[in-house]
């Protein structure tokens, strides 16, 4: 390895170094393992919860919105429409302004398994409520959401 090489090797391992991206790794993996134990016991993945949660907010969002607000692809949201839609948790409805795409709506039993998981998510969520001062939670949103801006 030449000089430069190495030289260059040592700027990218300091820059990884100091670079918080490990460690909002670490924390996004350990906190979704936290909710996906959670909602186990109601018999549901954790995208399965999210689906329910953005469909209960927004009663008659498609599936390419479905897409957006999951961050997820095309074929993938249409395996977890299918899927929640066989447990009953979701009825598909024709859109008034566009034939060709469907609109989706939680079934009773789907506005229920929705409720059932948002109380276990909120469980999980409120292990972190006293860690921070609002002032300090505050300040990390607005730092997270700068390196979310950096990278869209």
């Amino acid at each position: 390895m030449s000089s430069k090489d190495r030289e260059q090797h040592e700027q990218y391992a300091k820059a990884a170094l100091n670079s918080p991206t490990p460690l909002i790794k670490k924390t996004y993996i350990t906190i979704k393992r936290q909710i996906e134990q959670s909602l186990r016991s109601l018999d549901m993945t954790s995208q399965q919860s999210q689906a329910l949660y953005e469909i209960a907010t927004q009663p008659g969002i498609t599936n390419h919105e479905l897409e957006h607000q999951l961050l997820i692809e095309k074929s993938s949201v249409t395996s977890l429409v299918n899927g929640i839609e066989k447990r009953g948790w979701i009825v598909r409805r024709s859109h008034p302004n566009d034939a060709r795409m469907k609109q989706i709506m939680l079934t009773p039993a789907g506005q229920q398994k929705h409720i059932q998981a948002q109380q276990a998510v909120n469980e999980v969520k409120s292990r972190s409520a006293h860690t921070f001062t609002d002032q300090e939670l505050t300040q990390l949103k607005k730092l997270l959401q700068k390196l979310v801006d950096v990278y869209q």
